[in-house]
Parts: C-alpha cells; sequence; structure tokens
C-alpha cells in the first residue's frame, strides 16, 4: 500500500495480489498465588492516573461517577450519595478496586448516529442529476475539536499489543467481546471490561507471566540484568516493559510502584518473590490487566481553553487507526523527539504505516464493515450453496477494489464506477465470466458491461445481502439508503406482520414485494426501497447473472427517490437498472459525504450523539470533506482529512 501523499492513479494494468494472515498461540497458567494482592494495588494506581489526566484543567468539577477517583491508598472515593465513584453496582464493584470498565466513559440511552452529513442546499438539480462539485454548496468546516476520550482496545488490538511485546507465541485466550454499533466495533462508549472479562484478563495475564518466564523475554527486556537485589535491573524491567505496554515511557512513581511487586512481601511478612523471574512475572501479570494497557488515552493538557494531545497519545492513535496495533519503536521514537506536532510530520508517518500489510488489514475492515458484507461468511443459502472458499473469494474481490482505488489516488465515485475487478478462476466461472485462468487473483476487465461497475456488482454484496432462497430487493436497497447514502428511514412499527405471501412458483422476486405497494403501512416505507432494489434484479440470490426469472424476462427498471435531512424530497431520479444507480452514486456528493461519516466514525470512534453534539460533529466531517474536494475527491485524501482534522490532536473537555 502506497502512502497517503502519494500521486493519482495512472494505470491499474500491473498491481501485486495480496492475501493477508496472522498467528495466534497459547499457554500456561502462571500462580495465582504470587500475583494476589499485587495486580490490585498496580490495578488501582493505574486506574487512577487515568482519572488524574481525565481532571486535568477543571480538578473542580464534579466527578459524574461514570469514571472511578481514587485516593492515595487506591480506595474509591464516594460521591456525594455516598456510592463510591465509578462502581458498578452488581458488576463486581466492591469499594476498592472498580471493574476496569468503569474507566470508560458511560454514555447511557445513547442514539449515536452516522445520518447527519450537515448540508443545507439540494446537491441534485431540479431532476435529480448530481451537482458538479464546482456547483455544490459551500461546506460548514470548523476548529472545533471532538470530546476527551478513553477507548478501550478491541480484541484485535490487545492481542497485537501482547504480540509486539512477547511474540507470535503469546498465550491468546481472546478476553475481550467488540460490542458493535452502527456495523462497526470501535464505538468508544461500548466497548467495556465488565465480569466475566476481567476474571478472562486475570486468567491470561497470568499465563502470559509463565511464558515470558519460559522464553527468555524476560532478560531482553531487563538488559540482562536480573539480580533480585538490583534495584537498577528491577527498574529497568519496569520501564522497559511498560513504555511497550503502555506505549509512553512510565514516570518515576510508577516505576517504583511496579518495582516494588520484587519486594512484596506475605500476609505474615514473608516473602513472596525468591527469584528475579518471579518478581518480574508478578509484573507482567499486573501489567497485562492494567487499564494503562487496556485503554487508549485522547485526554491532553489544557492549553487555550482546549486540550492539546501528548506525542504519545497522538503516536497512539495514528498506530491503532491505521494498523490495529500498537506504536513501532520508530513512531515512539517520534513522539520521544517531539516529530508528531505538525500536520507534516503526522503526514509522514501515516504514509510509512499505510505501506504495510497491517493498514492493509485495517481498512479491508473498513469496506467489509461499511458495505455490512462480512455476513455472507454465515449467510444461509438454499438450493445450490456457496462454498466457505467462494464466499472467502467474494470478500476478496471486495477488499482489492477498495485497497486498488485507495493506493492508487481513486475517487470515492471509482468504487461504484470502476470498470475492472479482481477475480481468480473459481469467482470468475461462478459469475460466468472470462479472464482469470488461475487460483491467484488477477485484474480484468469488466467494462463491456458483463458485471455491473464497481462494488454493487459483486457477489459479496449481491449474495450478503440477499435471502436464503430469493434476491431481496429491500435487502440490497436498504444497504444503499443506511450505509451509502446516509438516509433515516421511518421506523418500522413494532407489531408489524413483515412476512411477505408464499411465493409463487410462476411468479418473479419483484412480483412477490410488489405487495407492499399494496399495503399502505408497508408503503410508507418500502416507497423508498423498492424501486431501488428493483434496480438489481438482474441478479440472483447468489449474484449470479440472469436474464429471465420464472420463464419471464426479469424486469430490472426502478428508480431512487430521493431524500434529505427532512425526508422525501418528492423527486424520483429514474433507474433503467443497477448501472444506472452505481452511475448516480458515483457523482453523488451525497454518497461521498456519507462516505466520509462512514470513515471518520471509523477512525475517531465516536459519533453524532450526546458526547460530541451533532452540529459540532457535522462540522469536523465538513473539514475532511473540503480536504478531499480540493484533492479531487480521493478515497486517500479523506484519510488525510482526518488525519488533519482539529480533532485529531487537540480535543475539549469531555462531557
Amino acid at each position: 500500500m502506497t502512502g497517503v501523499s502519494s500521486p493519482p492513479r495512472a494505470s491499474s494494468s500491473t498491481r501485486p495480489a495480496r492475501r493477508l494472515a496472522a498467528g495466534r498461540g497459547t499457554g500456561a497458567r502462571y500462580s495465582r498465588a504470587r500475583l494476589s494482592g499485587a495486580s490490585v494495588v498496580v490495578l488501582a494506581f493505574a486506574a487512577a492516573a487515568c482519572q488524574s489526566e481525565l481532571a486535568d484543567g477543571n480538578p473542580e468539577k464534579e466527578n459524574p461517577g461514570s469514571v472511578p477517583v481514587f485516593d492515595s491508598n487506591g480506595n474509591v472515593i464516594p460521591n456525594a450519595s455516598g456510592t463510591p465513584n465509578g462502581v458498578v453496582t452488581g458488576n463486581g464493584g466492591d469499594g476498592r478496586l472498580p471493574p476496569v470498565g468503569s474507566v470508560m466513559n458511560s454514555q447511557g440511552n445513547r442514539n449515536p448516529s452516522i445520518s447527519g452529513t450537515g448540508d443545507t442546499a439540494p446537491l441534485t438539480d431540479p431532476l435529480g442529476n448530481p451537482l458538479a462539485v464546482a456547483d455544490l454548496p459551500a461546506l460548514q468546516a470548523c476548529s472545533t475539536p471532538g470530546p476527551q476520550l478513553i477507548r478501550r482496545l478491541t480484541s484485535e488490538q490487545y492481542r497485537n499489543t501482547l504480540v509486539s511485546v512477547f511474540g507470535e507465541g503469546v498465550p491468546n485466550s481472546n478476553p475481550l467481546r467488540d460490542a458493535t454499533t452502527l456495523g462497526y466495533n470501535v464505538d468508544a462508549d461500548d466497548s467495556l471490561v465488565e465480569g466475566l472479562d476481567a476474571q478472562s484478563i486475570m486468567n491470561l495475564a497470568e499465563d502470559i507471566a509463565t511464558f515470558a518466564q519460559g522464553n527468555g523475554m524476560i532478560a531482553q527486556l531487563a538488559n540482562n540484568c536480573t539480580n533480585l537485589n538490583d534495584n537498577n535491573c528491577r527498574q529497568t524491567f519496569v520501564r522497559n516493559l511498560g513504555e511497550k505496554l503502555s506505549r509512553e515511557p512510565l514516570d518515576q512513581q510508577r516505576v517504583e510502584r511496579f518495582a516494588g511487586l520484587f519486594t512484596e512481601q506475605g500476609p505474615n511478612g514473608e516473602k513472596l518473590v525468591n527469584t528475579f523471574d518471579e518478581g518480574a512475572g508478578m509484573v507482567i501479570a499486573a501489567m497485562v490487566q492494567s487499564p494503562f494497557l487496556i485503554y487508549r488515552r485522547e485526554i491532553g493538557k489544557q492549553q487555550n481553553g482546549e486540550f492539546v494531545l501528548s506525542p504519545f497519545e497522538v503516536a497512539s492513535e495514528l498506530s491503532y487507526m491505521l494498523t490495529d496495533a500498537p506504536p513501532d519503536d520508530t513512531l515512539i521514537q517520534a513522539a520521544k523527539s517531539n516529530q508528531l506536532s505538525s500536520p507534516e510530520q503526522i503526514q509522514a508517518q501515516a504514509d510509512r504505516l499505510l505501506a504495510t500489510t497491517e493498514a492493509e488489514d485495517v481498512l479491508s475492515g473498513f469496506v467489509t464493515a461499511w458495505l455490512d458484507v462480512d455476513r455472507l461468511k454465515g449467510k444461509v443459502k438454499s438450493g445450490v450453496d456457496i462454498s466457505p472458499e467462494l464466499r472467502e473469494d467474494m470478500l476478496e474481490e471486495t477488499r482489492r477494489l477498495f485497497l486498488d482505488v485507495f493506493d492508487n489516488g481513486g475517487a470515492i465515485g471509482d468504487l461504484f464506477s470502476a470498470t475492472y475487478t479482481f477475480l481468480n478462476q473459481p469467482l470468475a466461472s461462478f459469475y460466468g465470466v472470462e479472464g482469470a485462468t488461475s487460483p491467484d487473483f488477477t485484474e480484468v476487465d469488466i467494462s463491456d458491461g458483463r458485471r455491473v461497475r464497481g462494488v454493487l456488482g459483486h457477489g459479496s454484496y449481491l449474495a450478503a445481502h440477499a435471502l436464503a432462497d430469493n434476491s431481496s430487493p429491500v435487502q440490497r436497497a436498504f444497504v444503499v439508503r443506511e450505509r451509502l447514502l446516509c438516509n433515516d428511514l421511518p421506523e418500522v412499527p413494532t407489531d408489524l406482520d413483515t412476512n411477505l405471501d408464499p411465493p409463487d412458483p410462476n411468479g418473479t422476486s419483484r412480483e412477490r414485494y410488489s405487495q407492499h405497494s399494496s399495503n399502505p403501512v408497508c408503503y410508507n416505507c418500502h416507497q423508498l426501497m423498492d424501486p431501488i432494489g428493483f434496480t438489481f434484479e438482474n441478479y440472483d440470490g447468489y449474484g449470479r447473472f440472469r436474464a429471465t426469472e420464472a420463464n419471464k424476462p426479469v424486469d430490472s427498471s426502478g428508480g431512487l427517490p430521493l431524500m434529505d435531512a427532512n425526508g422525501p424530497t418528492g423527486v424520483v431520479v429514474p433507474l433503467a437498472n443497477v448501472n444506472d444507480l452505481a452511475t448516480h452514486l458515483a457523482s453523488s456528493e451525497s454518497a461521498r459525504a456519507c462516505l466520509v461519516n462512514n470513515l471518520s466514525y471509523y477512525a475517531y470512534g465516536v459519533a453524532n450523539n450526546n458526547k460530541w453534539a451533532p452540529t459540532e460533529k457535522v462540522c469536523t466531517d465538513h473539514f475532511i470533506r473540503q480536504v478531499a474536494r480540493d484533492s479531487g475527491n480521493t478515497l486517500k485524501s479523506v484519510l488525510t482529512g482526518i488525519l488533519r482534522a482539529p480533532h485529531f490532536t487537540r480535543r475539549v473537555q469531555s462531557k
């Protein structure tokens, strides 16, 4: 993958194939008796440090109760009601050590949304044709950053962090569970560590401690200084390990606190540690459970009414955003040298990271979540089933097109208008097209109309958004509305019977779904979806082209009823087939704005809700859209805008 600042796409004739893989491992159990008490002290200290950073610049503000506050002994300080701040009732809180999840800011009763684009003037002409960029209404970009955040690592990020320190063989029991919000697992409020998760993390921490004792990692982290009685050796180990797991150098107080575990005593004054490795094991087990490892802090220090992120916070934000992994040595060194303070410096590091296969994985994860095609893996199909291998090939086609457009300076619209795709022989044979003759993926020209241009013609989209026994125009249209245009559809009545009449063996899918127009309750919503879905009817529930269904010619005509923030506009764009839909989306500012909304949420982990006021979030997205407009609306320039937006390096007080 090339960097963000590379030149636009000139040719797509020769590009290498990509196939990514990840390693996993298991390990043994570290003695829990040796860990008892030590990790409690360390966890309480680490969580207290997180809270002190949140309070910077506003120490007199009453604690909202969602983030724990500790005294100097690690005890949770009660709030005005007498309830310990941050302790979750019924979730393991005991007044001393809160569940790790309570370190996260809680936003109850949230209704996050990525639908608002903030456009106040039409984006189409009176007939519904997309306006040229030069004729679009001006964007309302602003310099207002979003809120401070404490973000729990995803399960993948946590695993990658442990692997970066202890190696591929490090035990892996997948202790973290990732919540899915708005189709992604990135939401800063919805991923917590609670109950059994905390227990699983402790078990994993003990296994990792045992693993490290047996593979020489302890001596390496201690710079081969393993004298238990030498405080310099103990502190060297703590500093080296702590910097890697916390993604920043440890201050002296934290160093001494962790180093004290080497000399920890039992309740009767007995020694708990007899060798350097045993003491190091206690430190490892405690650090693996520490909020400084499990959470990403984007808090900053107060400066002129805002909070400027530290170089190490920027380094972590950049690295986890682009690679799902902790900052590497180069990035940490840039942070230490204060070389992450300008947009150009951040851009240079981003370009370097984007050249990695890890970044390709992250971008691939975005496109499969954005199009909601990952569901294809478990999608039930009747009749001729699709093998797991063919399903994976379909997803690979979509990932490769997205990466190709990104890498080569392609425009957002190219995702819908590309006249080429990437196929291997099994997938090409399934589609019934020529151009791929081996198991390896190759670029195939489809400018002759053999397949729909862009992602709308991919089997991943067509098969994932279809039912087991039919093409489901509704599902395919719903994704267009929700994920590609960010339209808000009317709420579905809770008592509505959504079952259609049994299919007529002599009828078509279109005839069956036309029942919606005869039902006034259904029609309110389906008038906005069915005309879109019918344009896909030349492709069956598997994504194969068909000219007839039930011995009748397929009718793929339809339309796109336009919507804005106030609902349907009354304008319907006529569409002869899905190619017309792809053409419209390729030049649609609504589609470009929706892509920005989705990608910025994927990057920042916070949407339009009561943590980040919609008007402020929208103007940040307008900043990103302006950067993209100035660069020809390339897909890559959207990421450039995300990195250059004020929110990337500055924050306001968390609500």
